[in-house]
């Protein structure tokens, strides 16, 4: 991908990238000693998770 291009991502590109940004966010909540989710586990793992899930 070129800075300016568009990007349509396929379904497995979007799970690569949100599970790099939860390992990433799980990596940080660890080190400030704050708790770690379920469902951030769960979206590392590729495991489906639901709005409902997610806290707001």
């Amino acid at each position: 991908m070129m800075t300016g291009d568009r990007h349509d991502w396929t379904p497995e590109e979007r799970r690569r990238v949100a599970a790099a940004a939860a390992r990433a966010s799980i990596t940080m909540r660890e080190r400030d000693g704050e708790v770690v989710t379920q469902w951030l586990r769960d979206v590392v793992d590729g495991k489906p998770i639901s709005k409902a899930d997610v806290p707001s």
